[in-house]
């Protein structure tokens, strides 16, 4: 009879040891190509185009003049220009209205009147702790830039809405002016820095896309303007370590999504970033197996 319980009690904890400790298991899934294409509210980058940009003083950059403000305003428009001649190429009908963020005389935020910082390092280096920081100081500058808008809601819905962050401050503007596609621009003076610039949200369905940008280059701010609308990195990147860069460089050495420093004129747009930002409904085969990259998914 002991033996019998002793048996059964053995059985038993290997039952429930193999429910308790399951081991674990690495899914690894071959072949995706990056889903940025028609996401969040930066859809596809054909007709009417509201760009709202927001002129920051921060402490770890130069603070803006009124020359420096107007070169970064000429520098959006050849950019937004190219890109229209770009879209024409695809037979796509594109234009862009820039409106820059003004509060009577004021044309800029100080970051400290948002009690937000871009800390010591500016935008120098991305990790995820950094991401957080970046997202806290747009949604500050978001809440201070929706205090200037003048912003008078449409419908009994938008009479709810409160700017407090980035996304409100989107619908806001979607609202004020009538736009589908409104594309939040957040400039800092860290031209003579050469820090990279960054878009946050453009594969993202929950939150409104935005770019930060350190410069007044027309060849990164048309770069950054393709990301928020779906546009991928095709130079080396972390997030797609896998593209067949070496083949993408000699298929295509002037792409601006490879390459930000040339003359803008010297630039164009592969048939790859146009198929992300919607000017071709799909890729072809030899395209496609550039892109392709590995996944690894664990489940427990």
């Amino acid at each position: 009879m002991r033996t019998i319980i002793s048996l059964s009690f053995i059985l038993l904890l290997i039952v429930c040891s193999c429910v308790l400790f399951k081991p674990t298991i690495i899914y690894r899934e071959y072949d995706k190509v990056p889903f940025s294409k028609n996401q969040n509210t930066c859809n596809v980058l054909k007709d009417s185009v509201l760009i709202y940009a927001i002129f920051v003083d921060t402490d770890i950059y130069h603070p803006w003049t009124e020359f420096d403000i107007n070169t970064t305003m000429d520098s959006l428009e050849k950019a937004t220009k190219w890109l229209q001649q770009k879209a024409a190429d695809f037979s796509k009908p594109l234009h862009f209205e820039c409106i820059n963020y003004h509060n009577g005389g004021k044309l800029t935020i100080y970051e400290k009147t948002a009690k937000v910082s871009l800390g010591i390092n500016g935008l120098f280096i991305k990790t995820k702790k950094k991401t957080k920081q970046l997202i806290s100081w747009s949604d500050g500058i978001s809440r201070i830039a929706g205090k200037g808008l003048k912003y008078t809601p449409s419908t009994k819905i938008s009479k709810r809405l409160r700017i407090m962050n980035v996304q409100t401050l989107n619908q806001a503007l979607r609202d004020k002016f009538q736009r589908e596609n409104v594309s939040i621009l957040f400039f800092v003076n860290g031209y003579y820095e050469n820090h990279p610039s960054y878009t946050f949200n453009s594969e993202s369905n929950r939150f409104a896309e935005y770019s930060i940008i350190t410069n007044k280059n027309p060849a990164m701010i048309s770069h950054e303007i393709l990301h928020l609308f779906g546009a991928v990195d095709l130079y080396p990147n972390n997030t797609y370590p896998n593209f067949n860069f070496k083949e993408l460089e000699e298929n295509y050495p002037n792409e601006i999504m490879r390459i930000q420093h040339k003359e803008i004129s010297k630039l164009m747009i592969s048939p790859i970033s146009a198929y992300f930002v919607g000017w071709q409904d799909s890729l072809d085969k030899p395209n496609t197996r550039l892109l392709l990259h590995k996944t690894d998914l664990i489940a427990y």
